[in-house]
């Protein structure tokens, strides 16, 4: 009887460990670079390539005294508590005004997702490099860049005047100062009605829709180290 039982925890045991297992890998495999990519996909954690490449993403900090937070809420309350006023900080400096970190952060924003997809080459060891892959062959490298350029080439800003939407900034100007209402950017299907934060929100929507184009295109390598590893 002893034994019988002993042999049942073992087996419930080794059962466990299975589950984990499998729960673990569907995991692993929810976040690989083809299901991430596909549309209504629901991965997300460290293991997302999406995820991880838009975190990388230039952000703006506040500074209260010598503490340092990137949400705005709490650089408030600390500022309150405090009484010290909440300074910004983006491209490495530090900015009295909210406005002008925010022209910095667009600038920086746009210029990080312009390097993005430009290819560059190691003088030492001829690789190039282009939207965070390395490799060693220019055609392929040139290949991936277009993927990404083409990506985000897709992806514009519209305007919103009161319910008449149009893309051209003109038309949208001409729309507001004749009906006096104020005109709207609509990126990915967001709103905003400042200028800067409207760069900001389109160099992400460029990025994500690049960084989702090459998840896809990178696709077909992640299954056949898959198929490699299963033989």
């Amino acid at each position: 009887m002893k034994r019988l039982m002993t042999s049942l925890m073992a087996l419930a045991m080794i059962a466990s460990v299975s589950v984990a297992d499998e729960a673990a890998s569907g995991t692993e495999k929810a976040c690989s670079g083809k299901t991430c990519a596909l549309e209504g996909s629901a991965c997300s954690g460290a293991g997302c390539p999406i995820e991880t490449a838009m975190s990388k993403l230039p952000a703006m900090t506040y500074l209260v005294g010598t503490e340092s937070t990137s949400c705005s809420v709490s650089a408030e309350k600390l500022s309150a508590e405090h009484n010290v006023p909440v300074k910004y900080v983006a491209m490495k400096k530090t900015f009295d005004s909210k406005a002008d970190a925010m022209s910095a952060l667009a600038e920086e924003t746009e210029q990080f997702v312009s390097t993005f997809v430009s290819t560059k080459k190691c003088d030492v060891s001829g690789k190039f490099t282009v939207a965070g892959k390395e490799l060693c062959c220019e055609v392929m490298a040139g290949e991936r860049a277009e993927i990404a350029k083409k990506a985000m080439d897709s992806v514009e800003m519209t305007y919103l005047v009161g319910t008449e939407e149009c893309s051209c900034p003109n038309q949208a100007a001409t729309l507001a100062k004749a009906s006096g209402t104020e005109k709207q950017f609509v990126i990915a299907g967001e709103k905003t009605c400042c200028s800067i934060d409207a760069r900001v929100r389109l160099a992400h929507a460029k990025y994500k829709a690049a960084v989702t184009a090459l998840a896809k295109a990178d696709a077909p390598a992640d299954n056949d180290e898959e198929e490699s590893a299963n033989l």
